[in-house]
């Protein structure tokens, strides 16, 4: 997590605890919202982990700060940073037919293969998009480049690269032909 606050100090902005339980699950991590008591049935929260905030758990100690990065942005920045949640607006809007489609078969994965049983709508909402969202600007989706458009791949890395900024960066402020401020 440490890693992860310092590769993307926009993340600093944002209380997050943290705690690892490798083996618990069969997948890398899980994001805990407040108020969130279990993610499974029969799968519940750490005590460790306040349930009126925020926290993350590593479940496999292969998990990049890139993963955690990702997870955070696509579950809670895309409702609590203007920035991320512009970013996310304008993905969601951008989608093309094919990319819907391609929800619609990795719903009919999930329902299959993990017995999700979820309406698409609200797979959509809370897993389909946000990952989608992260599978090439996190890099979790191997050869990611042939399932997004050109000009989301643009927003991806305008993205990437407001995340890697200083949380404590102030903005340019040009005057005339003079700049004065921060470099982005």
């Amino acid at each position: 997590m440490d890693q992860a606050r310092t590769e993307y100090p926009v993340l600093n902005r944002y209380d997050t605890q943290y705690k690892e339980s490798y083996g618990r699950r069969p997948y890398m991590l899980e994001h805990w919202a407040p108020g969130v008591t279990e993610s499974d049935p029969g799968v519940p929260r750490p005590s460790e982990l306040d349930p009126n905030k925020y926290g993350v758990e590593i479940y496999d100690p292969k998990t990049r700060p890139i993963d955690i990065a990702g997870d955070i942005v696509s579950h809670r920045l895309i409702n609590e940073d203007p920035t991320i949640k512009q970013h996310y607006e304008q993905f969601q809007g951008s989608l093309e037919p094919w990319q819907k489609q391609r929800l619609q078969e990795q719903h009919q994965y999930a329902q299959k293969n993990f017995n999700d049983q979820r309406p698409y709508a609200e797979w959509e909402k809370d897993s389909g998009i946000p990952a989608y969202f992260r599978g090439h600007a996190f890099q979790q989706w191997p050869n990611s480049e042939q399932m997004y458009t050109p000009q989301q791949i643009q927003q991806f890395d305008k993205m990437m690269g407001y995340l890697r900024s200083s949380p404590d960066k102030k903005p340019k402020l040009k005057i005339g032909r003079q700049t004065y401020g921060d470099e982005e």
